[in-house]
This record gives structure tokens, sequence and C-alpha cells, in this order.
């Protein structure tokens, strides 16, 4: 039903914390973690001795290629329907009710289920979704990737993650996926744990040049998007007018 993607590199002590989080997922229903790692070979190692006792995780070791290629291994040998990308560092919340989860995952018909991350330290919400008015196109980068959870066949279908990008490949991918009309679920309940000390706060200025390039790179899509619901506003606007001025035309 559901596989956990982990890509880790050089972090034995937040990997060890994201697979205690897995652990009851892997154990009881059916979910399987795919760790990714690029460590040294002495992290490799421990890594893989580590995980060799773990029920449902599989371990690949790749050579360093960025974020974005390892992200696309792990949808390469994922043979599940759906897709959570849970980085290295960061858990499952402790607090999930895992039957409930579940049970989202495999009565929803959507393409997509966005749910909630906390902050690790403030136990916080991480990000808060926007008005609905905001929402789509996701320009305001709502959008928390270690609690959004996507079928594997959008990838098949529109593309892995481009791996021109470092830091902002999920923001360009949403981007990418909006444009194709994807259906999403939102539901309001945390389902992830956030490590703020990640390599996309750590590279904040890297982030938003990424980030302005891929809004230029979308910049038609996005206006055409935004015309067309000028267009559906417009549309009612004379359905209902015809509408008031049919009925005032009535005998009474």
């Amino acid at each position: 039903m559901l596989s956990i993607i982990t890509i880790t590199k050089n972090d034995l002590s937040g990997l060890i914390k994201n697979i205690k989080s897995t652990k009851i997922l892997r154990e009881e229903f059916d979910v399987n973690q795919i760790v990714v790692d690029s460590s040294e070979t002495i992290i490799s190692d421990e890594i893989s001795k580590l995980l060799s006792d773990e029920k449902n995780i599989k371990y690949y070791w790749q050579e360093p290629k960025g974020i974005s290629s390892a992200f696309n291994f792990g949808i390469a040998v994922s043979n599940a329907g759906w897709l959570w990308f849970l980085n290295g560092g960061d858990c499952v919340n402790m607090d999930l009710d895992c039957e409930l989860f579940t049970k989202f995952l495999n009565n929803s018909s959507a393409d997509a289920i966005i749910f909630e991350t906390k902050d690790m330290k403030s136990g916080g919400i991480l990000e808060k979704k926007p008005p609905m008015w905001g929402l789509w196109p996701p320009l305001l980068s709502w959008i928390p990737h270690p609690s959004a959870i996507v079928r594997k066949k959008l990838f098949e279908n529109y593309g892995n993650f481009n791996t021109d990008y470092k830091i902002a490949m999920d923001y360009e991918i949403w981007l990418r996926f909006f444009s194709k009309n994807v259906n999403v679920d939102l539901v309001s309940f945390v389902v992830a744990s956030f490590n703020r000390e990640g390599v996309a706060y750590q590279s904040n200025k890297k982030t938003r040049s990424e980030v302005a390039g891929i809004v230029r790179k979308y910049f038609w899509t996005i206006i055409k998007k935004e015309f067309w619901s000028l267009r559906i506003i417009l549309k009612s606007l004379i359905i209902n007018s015809r509408f008031v001025n049919y009925k005032k035309d009535m005998p009474n």
C-alpha cells in the first residue's frame, strides 16, 4: 500500500530516530520503508548492519548525486501505490493514529493527500495552510513535503523529481502536478515531525533562488490557470444573470 522513502547521508543518529518512528507502521500495517543511503563507508556499514534486523526495510547505497536523484531512485525501486518522502532525521508523529491514517490511504480517491507536519523542537504546526484562495497554485510554498503522500502513478505519468534542483525540487514538482490538474485531499492532522536543521533551512538563499527560477519556469502555466478561474467566474455571472432575468420575465 505505502512505501516510506527515506534518504540519508552521514546522519546515523537522525536515521535511528526515523526508523524507530516508522516501526509500528512497518510491523503492523501494510507499509514498507526504502532507505537510500549516500553515507561514507564507515557510516553506511553501520546503517546497513542496523537495518538488517528491521522488518520491512530495504536498504540501498547510492553514490552521492543529490536529493532529487536519491528520491528518484526510491521511486524506481518501490512497488507501492502510495509514496511518502520522510527523510532521515524526520519522524512519523509519535501520536499518529496509524489505523486511521492507513484508512485514509485505503479509502481516498485522490492523487495525493496533504496532511500536516509539526516542528520537531517547538511542537507547533510547521506550515499552516493559506486561505482557500491561496491554495492553488501553491506559490506560497505551503506544502510540507514530510506530510505530503503521493500516488506513484503521478511520477509515472508526469515525470520524477528534476535533478537540476538541489533543494526546491518538491516545490517544482507540485507546480508541475498542479498544471496537470491532480486531485488532492487536505487533511488537518499531524503525521510527521520535521527537523528544521535539514539542508533546506541551512541553505535559505539557495532555496529562494531556485524557487524564483521555478516560478519563472511555470509563469505562463500559472497565468493560464488564473485566466481559467476568471472564465469560470464570468460564466457563473452570465448564467445566473440570465436565470434572474428569466424569473423576472415570467408571468405572475
